[in-house]
């Protein structure tokens, strides 16, 4: 048979054998990521959980010294910032003032140890967001065409979908928040340049760092329990999942 004598479903498709073959592909693929690739996620991230966050005490204060030791160990900065209190009419350091400054004093730094978790629980994030599509994809294939009665198992199917879609727009919002750590941070830190005598600025960014490693600790954990009830929603309802109707098979998507 040709390829353009194949039929794909009641639809003379371009390709159409082409086509079955990489849906069916996809559908073999994602079980193999439900069965080998996520329980090996779980344990990689516990392991993670133990490796990283456990030796963790003090994430800011190293960040606070460094800033603090730079501005000591410049007099000229030492003698400005005199200036500025000493004259109760200047609140607010100008830009010509600015251009004054040494550049150490001028810098605030990134805090390192928090630096390293994002950088290693973004890419985990990342990868939960596509394994959740792949997993939705996988679905939308295994279901039968709308018919009348018999849509138990198609329910089933639904409400799975929704509960992995639920964990990927969970997973996309935890992305912005790490942006938005930067952003607040970022605003901080500049008052603490402009200011490095008022000693709230700094109190803030170590309550903002202390409150963005908690969200860490706290995400890497969801990574983990989501992974964990995707394996656990689909291990209960995986017969209902591959054939919602007792006539389905595979060509019955089409």
């Amino acid at each position: 048979m040709s390829s353009s004598d194949y039929k794909f479903g009641n639809l003379n498709l371009k390709n159409a054998k082409e086509v079955s073959d990489y849906a069916a592909q996809i559908v073999v693929d994602t079980e193999k990521l439900v069965t080998h690739s996520i329980p090996d996620k779980i344990f990689a991230l516990d392991k993670m959980i133990k490796d990283e966050f456990l030796v963790v005490k003090d994430v800011v204060q190293q960040n606070i010294e460094h800033f603090e030791t730079l501005n000591s160990n410049s007099n000229h900065n030492d003698s400005f910032n005199d200036g500025i209190i000493m004259n109760s009419k200047k609140r607010k350091i100008d830009d010509e003032d600015q251009e004054t400054l040494p550049h150490a004093a001028k810098s605030f730094p990134c805090n390192k140890r928090l630096l390293k978790l994002i950088n290693i629980i973004k890419p985990e994030v990342q990868d939960m967001v596509e394994i959740c599509e792949k997993m939705q994809m996988w679905i939308q294939l295994l279901i039968p065409k709308i018919e009348d009665g018999n849509n138990f198992g198609v329910s089933i199917q639904e409400e799975v979908l929704n509960e992995i879609h639920r964990i990927q727009s969970d997973s996309v919002t935890y992305l912005d928040s790490i942006s938005r750590y930067y952003i607040t941070r970022g605003k901080i830190a500049s008052k603490i340049v402009k200011y490095p005598f008022l000693n709230d600025y700094k109190r803030a960014v170590k309550e903002i760092d202390d409150k963005e490693f908690m969200n860490l600790k706290f995400g890497i954990n969801e990574l983990k329990s989501n992974y964990l009830l995707i394996l656990d929603l689909v291990s209960k309802n995986y017969e209902k999942i591959k054939k919602p109707r007792s006539s389905n098979n595979l060509n019955a998507m089409y």
